[in-house]
């Protein structure tokens, strides 16, 4: 199997939507700080191409993932530190504290 192309965004700067299909671009902010009153730039990054159909599933799942994420933050904040950082709950390829969401 091809590897798949990896996008890193810090936010989303437009999102266009015709014919049926969402366009979202995504955007990486610059690493120079703005100048005096001027905002911070973003840089797209690549776009994200949807059915719009799909949409409601797609943020459901954004939806998700954070629920579980705060989820996790908070048991985290509960518990003592332990000794060698987080679990990686037996998955191999994921540093420990990570987790992935397979709905």
């Amino acid at each position: 199997m091809a590897a798949l192309p990896t996008l890193f965004a810090d936010g989303v700067v437009d999102v266009h939507i015709a014919n049926g299909v969402a366009r979202i671009t995504l955007a990486t902010m610059t690493g120079q700080p703005p100048q005096q009153g001027e905002a911070p730039r973003a840089n797209p990054s690549g776009i994200l191409v949807v059915p719009v159909t799909q949409l409601p599933i797609l943020g459901r799942v954004f939806a998700e993932v954070t629920r579980q994420l705060e989820q996790r933050a908070k048991e985290a904040a509960q518990q003592p530190a332990q000794a060698g950082g987080g679990t990686n709950q037996g998955h191999a390829d994921q540093p420990g504290g990570a987790f992935r969401f397979n709905g």
